[in-house]
């Protein structure tokens, strides 16, 4: 899934508090899951007006595409290959309070118009995390860009700067993507294959497009979930597991059939695992051995179930947030690997 872990415990230990004080616990739990993440916590591309400025001023063109149903908008951004003078670094910070966190740092400069643009030698589709927003994954849009891949950029459905009022973990998200590989076929950005790279919660929904779109040439999945349905209630228990742990095993359970009900969606269609056997294209893995909030056995059995060929890297020092920032040691592989399948 993917967010600052700070911000993050705080939005659960609110829940928690919520759950231990209502007489309908799994109704909370049910509506918190399903409820658009923009709407809960709008990532710092809607709250901050100058962020947002600066990452359009990246994008080479930029739309919003009408999906459904449920209706929706995804906000869609295309990087084209150049060179952006690209310089990304990961700095270890600390707040006012002394709360030591990692701050992904990046300086670029956008290729001139006039500049002469290389031909793309592929398109990759880059996928966030959850309650994140595209503008999380521009550190690989500029890399793979400077390596002469164009490069898009979407937000989910009711995560950052897209509409919607529901998710579900699945579903409506991988419709959604089929009708974004319709929409970029049309406007000439790829024609028969497309790379995906995606991280957590961007990789899950990667992986399930790859196994319904043969459209999908080449994936790489950073620290995906196997399941839906029980990756929200291991998520919770990572992330705050103090407050997690005062709900019973029968709440979260409860909450998360009510979350499928309420939102009118199956939990079946976002079964990772499953959807592996209809999966043709070898899948590149990584995953972070210290993560806590979605175990490396996801990508242990997500890899056990893929085509031959795939194979999975465990980063020794990574937890879950510092592999959704990472580059080095992994672009060069990364770059390899799409080389390799979309050739």
């Amino acid at each position: 899934m993917s967010k600052s872990p700070a911000r993050l415990s705080g939005l659960l230990v609110l829940a928690a508090a919520a759950f231990l004080l209502s007489g309908c616990i799994s109704s909370i739990l049910a509506d918190r899951a399903i409820t658009a993440p923009n709407q809960q916590h709008p990532p710092k591309v809607v709250r901050d007006a100058a962020y947002a400025a600066r990452m359009d001023g990246l994008y080479t063109q930029a739309w919003r595409l009408p999906v459904g149903p449920p209706a929706a908008e995804l906000s869609v951004a295309v990087l084209e290959p150049g060179d952006y003078h690209f310089n990304y670094r990961i700095e270890l910070r600390q707040n006012a309070s002394g709360r030591k966190y990692l701050s992904p740092q990046s300086d670029w400069a956008k290729p001139a118009a006039a500049a002469v643009v290389p031909v793309a030698k592929g398109t990759v589709l880059l996928l966030h995390g959850y309650m994140d927003s595209k503008e999380s994954m521009h550190h690989w849009a500029v890399a793979l860009a400077e390596c002469g891949y164009r490069t898009v950029l979407v937000d989910f459905r009711g995560q950052g700067r897209s509409t919607g009022d529901v998710i579900s973990f699945g579903q409506f998200e991988c419709r959604d993507l089929a009708q974004l590989l319709d929409d970029l076929q049309k406007r000439g950005l790829f024609t028969d294959r497309i790379g995906v790279l995606g991280v957590s919660y961007g990789a899950s929904m990667g992986l399930l497009l790859a196994a319904h779109d043969a459209r999908v040439g080449a994936m790489v999945a950073l620290e995906p979930f196997s399941s839906a349905e029980t990756a929200v209630v291991e998520f919770a228990h990572g992330v705050a597991p103090s407050e997690a742990a005062k709900i019973s095993a029968d709440t979260f359970q409860a909450g998360v059939a009510k979350a499928a009900r309420r939102g009118n969606f199956s939990w079946q269609e976002g079964d990772v695992l499953a959807a592996m056997k209809q999966v043709k294209v070898p899948v590149l893995f990584f995953h972070g051995a210290k993560d806590r909030w979605l175990s490396p056995d996801n990508s242990r059995r997500l890899l056990a179930a893929a085509p031959d060929g795939s194979r999975l890297t465990l980063l020794d020092g990574d937890d879950h947030v510092s592999l959704s920032m990472r580059l080095n040691p992994i672009a060069t592989e990364v770059r390899v690997w799409l080389d390799e399948h979309l050739k």
